[in-house]
């Protein structure tokens, strides 16, 4: 049988995968492996409560309460006055209360379970079984994404490690090196190359093997990422770059693009943005972790503004694919038109195949509020029946060169 680590460096190197595109796809994200070195062993600042701690129930009350719902829910269930319609909906009412209020409650379990293990010198396996799943929650994309936040789930990823250098064995069903691979993960989604090297040395300190793809796969992502580095150092003293503001319905997204590198897929954007293309727009395909997609008037993927862009995704020049860049959405070669996306997180499956023109310089907390779409089922589909889409409210160019920005077409539809 797989060891636990081994079956987590299957999932990770696949499940980041998503198909779509004009239908653009957002395509695996395999996870990189390491190239520096820290001592994640170091004193780690207490992470805070979600509430005053004075009037926190503890681990064992929250889940005492749940574990009283959850009965009652299937008792409920089990109970339900059949034959007696108004009966059979407030039945129905109060079932629904109790799921609400369990939602809540597993939200408030893991918060009184996170200051338990951290002021407890020796915490409950069960404790430190639903730390170790709020990791898991943070980085796990493969489900609903909805708590997909990587700098938290590295966070206690390097608390739990710390708690395991004091103490020893934290529970028979955790081990070292399995609290380090989703640190690793959780590391890698922003780019924080150094932590994420450093919770690979520490697998490797239990003489577990690893893939040689992830080493491989992350030394590519450190080396790329190093020259978008020096890339971002030199365009920060030059301070030229066109600047987009989007103001969307759940805040504002401020993005700097890449004339440089690709001078034709901004020409289109800036033209599209200053003849308000983009106002009133949906984020029609939103999976957090992976990517926010807009710039389709059927909100169906295959929309376009009447003609075909060329990709500028050849030659040494090109930029890739990390956390905040903008892409430009495609079915294939010089495809793309006026869809885009944002990247959640390294996306290497896509360099060289989609064109990379800008990246979000301030707003990346309004990008993970967007209300998530799914790119199966109905929703997508059948889009009159999503009423949840985030939108944005307004496009505006705040920075541009001194030079006229038009689309380069490669084809245009005729008009009937």
């Amino acid at each position: 049988m797989m060891s636990t680590l081994y079956r987590n460096a299957v999932l990770t190197a696949t499940m980041i995968a998503l198909l779509w595109c004009p239908r653009l796809v957002a395509q695996e994200t395999a996870t990189p492996a390491p190239t520096a070195n820290l001592d994640l062993a170091a004193t780690q600042e207490p992470l805070p409560a979600s509430q005053p701690q004075a009037e926190a129930l503890t681990f064992e009350e929250v889940l005492k309460q749940y574990n009283e719902n959850e009965v009652t829910i299937t008792r409920l269930f089990s109970s339900s006055p059949i034959g007696f319609p108004k009966r059979q909906i407030e039945h129905m009412a109060k079932i629904d209360r109790l799921k609400e209020k369990n939602r809540q409650l597993k939200t408030q379990l893991d918060a009184a379970a996170l200051l338990s293990f951290q002021q407890s010198t020796n915490p409950s396996p069960r404790v430190c079984q639903t730390v170790f799943n709020i990791i898991s929650k943070k980085i796990d994309i493969s489900r609903s994404g909805y708590d997909f936040d990587p700098e938290h789930a590295l966070e206690v990823a390097k608390l739990m490690l710390a708690k395991m250098d004091q103490v020893g064995e934290l529970s028979a069903k955790i081990r070292l090196e399995d609290i380090a691979y989703q640190g690793f993960i959780a590391a890698n989604a922003t780019e924080n190359y150094p932590d994420a090297e450093a919770m690979l040395k520490r697998i490797e300190e239990q003489k577990v093997s690893l893939q040689p793809a992830i080493r491989n796969d992350f030394q590519d992502s450190v080396t790329k990422w190093n020259r978008e580095q020096e890339k971002r150092n030199l365009e920060n003293l030059s301070n030229d770059l066109p600047r987009v503001t989007l103001k969307t319905s759940e805040g504002e997204i401020i993005v700097e693009l890449f004339e440089n590198e690709a001078p034709k897929t901004v020409g289109n954007f800036i033209h599209l943005v200053e003849n308000k293309f983009y106002d009133q727009m949906n984020f029609f395909l939103v999976l957090p972790g992976r990517i926010a997609q807009t710039g389709c008037q059927d909100n169906r993927g295959t929309g376009d503004p009447g003609y075909k862009i060329p990709c500028e995704t050849e030659g040494d020049n090109v930029r890739h694919h990390f956390s905040g860049t903008l892409s430009m959405a495609n079915s294939g070669t010089d495809t793309g038109g006026s869809q885009f996306f944002i990247s959640y997180q390294r996306n290497k499956n896509f360099d060289g195949k989609k064109t990379v023109f800008g990246r979000v310089i301030s707003g990346m907390d309004t990008v993970r509020r967007l209300n998530r779409v799914s790119s199966t089922g109905s929703l997508t589909l059948n889009p009159g029946k999503q009423g949840n889409y985030s939108k944005i409210l307004t496009a505006t160019v705040t920075r541009k060169r001194n030079h006229d920005y038009q689309p380069t077409k490669i084809t245009e539809k005729k008009s009937e």
